[in-house]
């Protein structure tokens, strides 16, 4: 029983009154206590989310160790990871505006991390190849919309065909929007629906806990 009320029970009811305290600050006058409460939750959400990151890298970091010690495929991109993590780790406890520790950032961080933000434009342009096939009436609106949207948001479009700005306006303006905001009370209730099972403690999934369905006899 007690190690039931340490995994399950006890993890919903504390979900269940910090979430209700987040929550009641917006809608109802409270008193400055419950006020100066959910301050001090916030920070120590900071906290918390901080000490996860380092557990988060100091696992990674095991696991590349383990990798490279066994030689694993493809431990030698462990070595990299390890070594690189090592300079970089030891010029940021020295200083974070030390000038090597500034270039790594800006001449190895920053265009690594731009590289992956940039191949997503070849993911996207990869999945609406595939989405934008007129098989039927509504793919070939699809189709449409998003080839006015597109040749209007590009300078050649404007030159070759002028009307086709204002119309790609009007579908971003009103079908897109009202399209994205009704995608966005879905998520809106979506969200709700989920906080209220796991305040009710009939979600369980974000505590390792996964029911398994009672199979019909």
């Amino acid at each position: 029983m007690s190690d039931r009320l340490t995994k399950i029970s006890l993890p919903i009811w504390l979900t269940a009154i910090f979430g209700i305290l987040m929550i009641i600050e917006f809608f109802f006058s409270v008193p400055q206590i419950v006020t100066d409460t959910n301050v001090k939750l916030r920070s120590w959400v900071t906290i918390v989310s901080a000490a996860a990151l380092i557990l988060g890298t100091f696992i990674l970091t095991i696991a590349h160790v383990k990798r490279a010690y066994e030689r694993k495929p493809g431990w030698y991109y462990s070595l990299i990871y390890i070594g690189a993590f090592a300079v970089a780790g030891a010029l940021g406890l020295i200083s974070v505006r030390e000038t090597n520790f500034m270039w790594i950032f800006n001449n190895m961080t920053s265009p690594i991390g731009a590289a992956l933000y940039s191949l997503t434009a070849f993911t996207i342009t990869s999945a609406a190849f595939r989405v934008f096939r007129a098989r039927n009436w509504k793919a070939s609106v699809m189709l449409v919309c998003g080839f006015i949207v597109l040749m209007m948001l590009l300078p050649v479009g404007g030159a070759i065909f002028p009307p086709i700005v204002p119309i790609g306006e009007w579908i971003r303006s009103f079908p897109s929007s009202a399209g994205f905001r009704g995608m966005i009370i879905g998520i809106s209730l979506g969200t709700i629906g989920l906080g209220v099972r796991i305040f009710l403690g009939r979600q369980k999934e974000h505590l390792g806990i996964r029911e398994e369905k009672k199979e019909a006899s």
